[in-house]
């Protein structure tokens, strides 16, 4: 008779256990983001990179205008290579020589640059751009 009240605590216990378990389970299966972390940073490069394209090398104040976006680039490039070099070492490699490019390009500008200087600027745009718009093939289908 004493061992029924046991029996009973027993298959509690193991009913308990049971259901925390599965719920455990079901958690890390299904909770969360299960996407790398360079997918954010992709996506933020993609945005800044995205600014810089629309910049009219031809308009007023040009020159500010793409040092800002520029500045924006490298602080998404970094965090980009440092969290996705691993995996996509080309392309990242690609970004970082195309973005350099483009740096230098932005940083040898005079104070005020001729309308025939802010236009050198386009090749080395159009190659961060490509760069980063490969970057961001390359990532799809793990952040998509």
């Amino acid at each position: 008779l004493w061992l029924a009240p046991m029996k009973a605590s027993l298959r509690t216990t193991l009913i308990v256990s049971l259901a925390l378990a599965a719920g455990a389970l079901m958690v890390a299966g299904c909770g969360g983001d299960d996407k790398p972390d360079y997918c954010s940073n992709v996506s933020d490069l993609q945005s800044s990179v995205d600014e810089l394209k629309s910049v009219d090398l031809g308009g007023t104040d040009t020159l500010s205008t793409v040092q800002t976006d520029v500045e924006a680039i490298q602080s998404d490039a970094n965090a980009v290579v440092s969290s996705a070099k691993a995996d996509f070492p080309d392309e990242t490699s690609a970004l970082e020589s195309s973005f350099s490019t483009l740096s230098t390009s932005v940083k040898e500008l005079p104070a005020s640059p001729t309308a025939e200087q802010l236009l050198a600027l386009a090749p080395p745009i159009a190659s961060t751009v490509s760069a980063a718009d490969n970057l961001k093939s390359a990532t799809n289908s793990a952040c998509d």
